[in-house]
């Protein structure tokens, strides 16, 4: 004969389960989770925003579903909820709020995944044990470090919400990471084609050098430029990544300057547009656009000319009293132009151009008047039996100063240099082209 009290158990059993099936309960972070590891990323996407509508300051639930919008390729979705985590305040530890049934508990979160099992329903009475779910295992917990009883627990996820004070350093810079690879998948899925808008620069002749710069500057000494054509902007990465499949940046925006590309990768985007770098007599004309000081816009510096190494910099070349309202790049064009029209000549980003920097010879100063085309220009790289009579040439040289840079570098004549294939930090380019006849 069937006991009583187990007569009734499988009575409740089987009106739970019917209850249920009809009515299901709050899904949970953990459900959520669950649905995405498995795939259903529309159900995840579902689960995510309704915690986050009753939690909006959640940053582990904006992450979570940020991850979830990137799956779905809801880009522009994604990097508003990366920002959402971003424009939180960063937080010097782990400090948190546990909202529990008991009431809200000071804690310091110690982690975020803890597969326990949950004790919590335990009890001595008979009829509850048939109900409890034994079969259900491990569970995810948050481990926390109670402030006032100075004690460690678990909480179920399930059961507890957490209340952030601001977010760890190190989950920012996961969440910087994610955003900068967002901004680049919304850039390649826009596919925006290059406008070239090339300026005519004039013939001309023009002091080339400083006689107060870098001894490689010097001596100051004349060189004539035939008429040719120069883009008005520095490559900007929506139209670099359109064109090339990849994009190097660091500071990452479709209408920023391309940064951290190598000279051969500026070379190859050109030459795939029909065009070519300039060389570096005919950047440095292009700069001063008939101008004889050190600046092409004058002697005097406010922060409103260009853009470099201000007191916002966390690099120690700063200047610390001056602000040109960039931490780093900027959106090209973001400056006035020179005489000629050409935005962001000095600062932003360092432009490559054709020429190497040859080591154990003085081209500077024995190349010819006439359109110099700087030491073995036929040389497209320095590498194997191409470099047999050139081993002092392995440095190409790039101008203008950059964001990271100095006020002294985006002097007219400042000349810098860097292996070919090194992907320097700050380092862009614009590219140039000749006049048909």
């Amino acid at each position: 004969m069937l006991n009583p009290m187990l007569a009734i158990a499988l009575v409740v059993l089987m009106t739970m389960g019917s209850s249920v099936s009809a009515t299901e309960s709050p899904a949970s972070l953990a459900d959520g989770e669950s649905a995405f590891l498995l795939g259903d990323y529309d159900r995840a996407e579902k689960i995510f925003a309704a915690i986050l509508a009753k939690e909006p300051g959640n940053y582990i639930l904006l992450r979570a579903q940020a991850n979830t919008k990137i799956k779905l390729e809801k880009f522009i979705e994604a990097e508003i909820l990366l920002d959402k985590i971003l424009a939180m305040p960063a937080s010097t530890g782990r400090d948190i709020l546990v909202h529990t049934d008991d009431g809200v508990l000071e804690a310091e979160l110690v982690d975020e995944n803890v597969m326990a099992v949950d004790e919590s329903g335990k009890t001595d009475d008979d009829f509850s044990q048939f109900l409890k779910k034994d079969h259900e295992g491990p569970v995810p917990h948050y481990r926390v470090f109670l402030k006032k009883t100075g004690k460690m627990k678990i909480f179920r996820k399930s059961r507890t919400r957490l209340q952030y004070s601001g977010i760890p350093a190190a989950t920012r810079e996961k969440v910087e990471t994610m955003k900068t690879d967002v901004m680049k998948k919304i850039i390649a899925a826009d596919q925006t084609k290059p406008e070239l808008e090339l300026v005519v620069i004039p013939e001309g002749c023009f002091q080339m050098g400083s006689e107060v710069g870098d001894p490689d500057e010097r001596p100051v000494h004349k060189v004539c430029i035939s008429s040719f054509k120069m883009a008005k902007y520095e490559v900007r990465q929506k139209f670099f990544q359109t064109v090339m499949g990849y994009n190097p940046s660091q500071y990452v925006g479709g209408d920023m300057p391309v940064d951290t590309v190598s000279w051969e990768g500026a070379r190859d985007y050109c030459k795939k547009l029909g065009l070519r770098l300039p060389t570096e007599a005919e950047w440095e004309y292009a700069v001063r656009g008939g101008t004889e000081g050190e600046y092409y816009w004058g002697d005097t510096i406010t922060g409103k000319e260009a853009n470099f190494c201000d007191s916002t910099c966390d690099l120690n070349n700063r200047d610390p009293n001056l602000t040109d309202g960039f931490k780093y790049s900027a959106p090209a064009g973001s400056f006035p132009p020179n005489a000629f029209g050409l935005y962001d000549m000095a600062g932003n980003v360092s432009e490559w151009v054709l020429d190497w920097m040859a080591i154990n010879e003085n081209y500077y100063l024995m190349g010819p008047t006439k359109d110099p085309q700087g030491p073995r220009p036929e040389l497209d790289t320095c590498s194997g039996v191409d470099c047999v009579g050139a081993f002092s040439i392995t440095q190409k040289v790039y101008r203008g100063g950059a964001w990271n840079q100095s006020i002294s570098s985006m002097r007219s004549a400042n000349r810098k240099d860097a292996h070919f294939q090194l992907k320097a930090d700050g380092a862009g380019f614009r590219c140039a082209g000749d006049l048909k006849p």
